[in-house]
Parts: C-alpha cells; structure tokens; sequence
C-alpha cells in the first residue's frame, strides 16, 4: 500500500497543479468506498473555492480550502491520475475533481480501502484526532517516545506501526529503518535504550527522506499523477528479500509474521 514517502511525493507533486486554483467541479461515481462519501457536502464546501495549501497528516492528504478541507486517504490500492478531462478513463474511477480549466485528479481505487471526506475548519475528524506525532515533527522526539513506550510489552516493529504512537510508517519503512538501526524487531517496545531510540528515529527520518527524494516506493499499486511510478524500491535493504545474503554480513534475511506482516530482517545485524 502507499506509505508515508508516496503519500509525501504525491503531496508534493500536487502542488503545482492546484494550489492557488479554484475547484471547479466534483464528480462521484460511488456512495462509498471504505467510508460514505459527503457528497453533498463536498460540493458545497469545495466547489468555487481556492485550494491553499495541501497537507499531509500521516498518509492523509488534506485540500484546504477556506471552510476545511477534503481528506483524501490512499487505502490499499489508490492513486491519484492526472487527467484531461471530468471523463472517467478507468474501471475503478470512483471520484473526479476539477481544477480550473484544465487540472482534473481521478481518484482511482481498485480495492475500495481509501476515502474522501470532508473535515471542517476546526480540522477535528475522528480519522485524525487520535493520531500521534509525524516522524519529522519534533514532537516525535526519542524521549517521548521511549516515555511513551514505558512498559510496553509489543515488539518494537509493532509499537511503531501504531498510528496513534507515531503516524506514517508502514511496513516496508518499519522493516527498513530497523534494520538500520540494528534493532531486532521482536525487541519489547519498552527495552529499548534511549540510545537506541534516537538512532532508531534518525533511522526512519534518514529512510523516509531518501525514499521521498527518489520518488517512492514502486510496489503494486503507487503512480504519482503523472503515471510514473516511484524508484526506491531497487534500494531497500530487506524488505522483500527473505533468503537473499545481507548486504552488511551476508547472513540470508529472514522472514517472520508480525500480526498477519511479514517481517524481514537480518538475524545477525539485529539480533535481540
């Protein structure tokens, strides 16, 4: 599914093409994907209106305009395409919207595990409110987050998966900056030194950034909106790669299931 630095790329990707310019039309090709989509209310609150800015909570984009925003959530399949017209051009086209004159955003999801809604003014939404810190915030410091990891007896890998700890990283970036870091991911949350925290998080920053600047991860479903897709994914370091040799030992990378994920990781570099 797309994650963080997708989310982030696309985010940035947008900016030019509707920033500053006036939603034009709205058109819905379903009541619901994962969630029922306020249609009424998004044409009320968006269409006519400018967009100033995007932003990304997590891996939630947010158009605002003067009254709130539109959320737009990836799911597991989604990608936003850059169009010609309000004519939908794929099967799974369940939204369009226009920007302008010429700027039309398909929001295509083939699973259905995205969404669009709307988020008043007061940017309060039960999707948002319980989310912890970003991984770039300062809010997302070792301290507190080893504070907050205080007896906490859920692997490493699974405590910061959990949105409401840190927001934004996935499994594959969980995995990657793990490995990094030459933490086990089996290790209890609450074991791991501040020490380790700070190089685990500068791990996950440094991982994030560098999948950002090289475009995303291209797996599966993820196109930006120009159709192409991201180049990160020749650089990850175990994720994927059970049985081959670890680029620092070559010990063979092993696999386990974390909660129904798979887990790669490097028995000798992190070991528990």
């Amino acid at each position: 599914m797309p994650e963080l630095p997708e989310v982030e790329t696309l985010r940035r990707a947008l900016l030019p093409l509707i920033v500053n310019k006036t939603c034009t039309g709205l058109k819905f090709y379903r009541k619901d994907i994962r969630f029922p989509i306020p249609r009424t209310t998004l044409r009320k609150q968006m269409e006519n209106q400018v967009v100033s800015q995007i932003q990304r909570i997590g891996k939630y984009l947010l158009l605002k305009v003067p009254n709130g925003a539109l959320l737009l959530h990836l799911g597991m399949s989604g990608r936003i395409s850059l169009q010609a017209s309000m004519i939908p051009r794929e099967k799974h086209t369940h939204a369009i919207f226009q920007f302008g004159d010429e700027t039309f955003l398909h929001f295509v999801d083939p699973r259905r595990f995205g969404c669009i809604l709307w988020v008043p003014q007061s940017g309060e939404h039960p999707l948002l409110d319980k989310l912890g810190p970003d991984p770039f915030s300062p809010d997302a410091s070792a301290r507190a987050l080893k504070n907050h990891a205080k007896n906490c007896r859920s692997p490493i890998k699974t405590f910061i998966m959990d949105s409401r700890r840190i927001t934004g990283i996935g499994n594959i970036y969980a995995c990657e900056s793990l490995y990094l870091a030459g933490i086990n991911p089996e290790r209890k949350a609450g074991k791991i030194t501040l020490a380790e925290w700070d190089r685990l998080l500068s791990c996950v920053r440094s991982t994030l950034e560098n999948s950002i600047a090289a475009g995303g991860t291209t797996l599966r479903d993820f196109f930006d909106p120009n159709g192409s897709a991201g180049y990160y994914a020749v650089k990850l370091s175990v994720y994927g790669k059970e049985g081959e040799p670890c680029a620092k030992c070559k010990t063979p990378i092993s696999r386990l299931i974390h909660s129904g994920r798979s887990t790669f990781f490097c028995k000798t570099c992190q070991k528990k």
